[in-house]
């Protein structure tokens, strides 16, 4: 990562927590309330999403489409994963990984999400034969 990607995102954190510290408690409930998370949740999602896309590069790397796989509960899904991924301790080894190119070799031993990641990845695995097995059919 470069000096420069460094800076831009120092500053888009802070202009991101100069934001939510703009608005005042009922706001912040609300737009926690809006997502369905806590006050508490929602200020860490925040505040992480500026540090790092990593949850994003990891299913990317592992070829991974919550929307094609569960359409009807894609935002639950995503908003338990970004939830998890906001707590995770171990956001230096997930990007080292992901830059390295190992993450969906490895990610199993480091990552939080690691069991939810795997069940997303053999139901797309399900479905993608049971599409197969389908258009044989026809």
């Amino acid at each position: 990562m470069s000096v420069t990607e460094i800076w831009e995102r120092w500053k888009a954190s802070r202009a991101l927590a100069r934001e939510l510290n703009s608005l005042d408690m009922d706001q912040r409930k609300e737009l926690a309330r809006d997502v369905c998370v806590s006050q508490n949740v929602f200020e860490r999602l925040v505040l992480t999403r500026s540090r790092g896309n990593e949850l994003e590069r990891l299913m990317c790397a592992l070829s991974l489409d919550v929307e094609n796989i569960a359409p009807s509960s894609v935002g639950a899904i995503s908003r338990d994963l970004s939830r998890v991924c906001s707590e995770c301790l171990m956001t230096s080894r997930c990007r080292r990984e992901l830059d390295a190119g190992s993450a969906s070799a490895n990610y199993n031993e480091y990552c939080p999400n690691a069991l939810t990641l795997d069940a997303l990845l053999e139901t797309q695995t399900r479905s993608s034969l049971a599409f197969q097995v389908a258009d044989r059919r026809s």
